[in-house]
């Protein structure tokens, strides 16, 4: 969404990022990498964290507390170099008479910035050693004229100071607009959106921040809950001919029974099909407990009536892996499959959309590739989202715009807690997997203290030499400026280790292409040990996998530990998943006790949404608002919100605008 104002001549003056001061080419191609394309996106991408720099440290500041503060450089920045490749920079900041110990690994402009007797704001973890406080690798900021008492803090590829600078220039210029009429606003106590969203970038204090936060959330929830709701309540124009025996003869083809809820699962889709209703379906499953079987189910059922189907994934490994297995079990039931991703070159993407829009292939699986410009159908009925968590309302509805009223099943194997789900998918079908296949092993999961991790390295050296494969998780691709654990890292050590032949490394930033080289290799033993980002963390089927290593685990949510804890005990092998948390507080290494006991998905969603809020559901952080809190009071109200916008009718343009636009936001015009 573009911020613009009529001129004299009727057109339209659009702001663009370059115009903002600060904002070089060399910047801009930064914002744009990590979507952030107009002004727009820069007042959604709310701040990571906030220094609240009137708050003055208590001596009895807790190990691993996150501690944030203004104070005065009282011993001189000195770098010294550790060994080749590391050096540190050392000073002592002092507030409120606590004297803080801080240092800065490979950040040697950290020196250069910090004389004696300079203010400055500081934010970071404390380690407590005897009597002294220390901060590794804190945020720190130099205090400039205009600073109110709290300073937001932007982990963007741009410096913090510059990005805050550019949405103050943005929300100074502009008027942003909401979908919720004033007297309703009013009514639920929201604030008017623009001046909630200068707060949540600027605030004077903590308590007029809460309250902004709140409406913004309020408004943000109310705009996904209502888009769902309106997505589609059509009855269908066609009907599906194929009878029963298409189902047996899919069903006795695959080489495994179907547990009772699969079979449960199968039968309500199939009903739902032959409803004179569309079906709006929500499946949801334990991870590894076969939704893939259901879909495959459906789109085989659509096929044998004459329609045509896509299976929508979030990464290319889990397209190219489904795809895998639609032919293995639709091929030779006589269905033409197809996939479609980025990576293809312009002669494999030219016969697809080839065999896609003149119905030479009936079921298709593919990424966002599916809902590209270029893609047409042909007799599109059937579409089902995949890890539909990952997408947004907007790519869904793209998805079934490219058909005539189609059919619509969503799976998920993050289970949502029942509160959210009733809010968000009230208005859908809900089935639920909760059975596994017979034969799956437990895994094990448990924490591995700093003490032996050598030992645990060990034992993944072992199960290599015997063909079984292991996942190390890390939270991010380098280690970055505050102690997490990077996969370049991890892997440039263990290269040097007894593992040197065994392992192998994919993050985001690699190509697609050469991502599926790499996955193939781990699936083909080539690679054993493959140390990753969470771009494996959905769907990736790989039986020989039983061990899975998580870094960081404490900066997880514990959905997406126990995602990730999936990617193994696939096969039949006893498997294992270990935690490592070296910079933990009591609280999270409670969360992680806890979670070590819980096998259940359900019971572990319930748990993290009580901690943690809604935000890993809604993928409100994953888009960068993490500072945002949704919790079940939010929900409720943003439900009631949404109801009264769909009982007077004033939502209509709200669905028109979703199939276009993920922003809750209406309008933004210049002033």
């Amino acid at each position: 969404m573009s911020i613009s104002k009529r001129c004299r001549h009727g057109f339209y003056k659009v702001l663009e990022l370059s115009e903002i001061k600060g904002i070089g080419a060399k910047r801009l191609k930064a914002l744009n990498e990590m979507g952030i394309i107009t002004p727009s996106d820069l007042l959604l991408r709310f701040p990571d964290k906030y220094i609240v720099g009137t708050t003055p440290l208590q001596k009895a500041v807790r190990d691993s507390e996150e501690i944030s503060f203004l104070g005065e450089v009282t011993s001189p920045a000195k770098r010294a170099y550790i060994r080749r490749g590391l050096n540190v920079v050392n000073c002592t900041v002092v507030n409120n008479g606590v004297s803080v110990r801080c240092s800065w690994f490979n950040q040697p402009f950290a020196a250069r910035n910090l004389q004696v007797g300079d203010k400055v704001y500081v934010i970071g973890k404390v380690k407590r050693f005897k009597s002294s406080v220390q901060l590794t690798n804190p945020t720190f900021m130099v205090p400039q004229d205009g600073d109110g008492d709290i300073i937001p803090i932007y982990k963007t590829p741009i410096p913090s100071r510059t990005f805050a600078a550019a949405v103050k220039i943005a929300l100074d210029n502009v008027q942003v607009n909401s979908y919720i009429p004033s007297e309703l606003a009013q009514k639920f106590g929201l604030l008017p959106l623009t001046d909630a969203l200068k707060i949540v970038h600027a605030p004077k204090n903590m308590l007029e921040l809460k309250a902004a936060k709140r409406s913004v959330a309020i408004e943000n929830m109310c705009y996904v809950i209502t888009s769902y709701r309106l997505l589609k309540d059509d009855r269908r124009d066609f009907s599906y001919i194929a009878d029963d025996g298409v189902i047996e003869e899919f069903v006795h083809g695959l080489p495994f029974e179907l547990t009772r809820d699969q079979i449960e699962a199968a039968s309500a889709v199939i009903k739902a099909l032959r409803s004179e209703k569309l079906t709006n379906m929500l499946v949801q499953g334990e991870v590894g407990c076969g939704k893939t079987v259901i879909a495959l189910l459906a789109m085989y059922f659509a096929a044998k009536s004459g329609c045509q189907s896509a299976i929508m994934t979030p990464t290319e490994v889990l397209a190219r892996q489904h795809y895998l297995t639609m032919i293995k079990f639709l091929e030779p039931l006589g269905i033409r499959t197809q996939l479609l991703c980025a990576s293809m070159n312009a002669r494999q993407r030219e016969a697809a959309l080839f065999n896609i829009k003149y119905g030479l292939a009936n079921c298709i699986v593919g990424t966002q590739s599916l809902i590209g410009e270029d893609t047409e159908y042909k007799n599109l009925r059937l579409v089902i989202v995949d890890e539909q968590q990952r997408f947004g309302v907007n790519q869904r509805a793209k998805l079934e715009s490219k058909g005539k009223k189609t059919d619509m099943i969503v799976m998920t194997a993050t289970p949502i807690p029942r509160t959210l789900a009733l809010s968000l998918y009230g208005e859908l079908q809900q089935l639920e997997i909760r059975a596994m296949p017979s034969g799956r092993p437990i895994i094990h999961t448990s924490i591995v203290p700093a003490v032996k991790i050598a030992g645990m390295y060990d034992y993944i050296a072992k199960k290599a030499a015997q063909d079984e494969r292991t996942y190390i998780i890390c939270p991010r691709i380098d280690g970055g400026d505050d102690e997490l654990t990077g996969v370049e890292n991890v892997y440039n050590k263990l290269k040097k280790s007894a593992l040197a032949q065994y392992v192998g490394c994919i993050h985001g930033k690699m190509k697609d292409i050469e991502k599926n080289e790499i996955m193939a290799a781990f699936k083909s033993g080539q690679i054993k040990v493959l140390v990753s980002t969470t771009v494996v963390e959905v769907g990736i089927d790989v039986p020989e996998a039983t061990t899975v290593v998580i870094y960081d685990a404490e900066r997880f949510g514990l959905s997406q530990l126990h995602q990730i804890r999936g990617r193994v005990g696939r096969g039949t092998k006893e498997s294992y998943c270990f935690l490592i948390s070296e910079n933990g507080t009591p609280e999270s290494d409670n969360r992680l006790k806890e979670f070590c006991k819980m096998t259940d998905g359900f019971a572990v969603s319930e748990l993290d949404f009580k901690l943690r809020g809604a935000g890993d559901f809604v993928g409100l952080r994953q888009h960068g608002n993490g500072s945002l809190e949704i919790d079940a009071e939010i929900i409720e109200r943003s439900r009631m919100l949404s109801d009264e916008l769909v009982a007077d009718g004033r939502s209509s343009d709200l669905i028109v605008n979703s199939m276009k636009s993920p922003e809750f936001i209406r309008s933004v015009t210049m002033n």
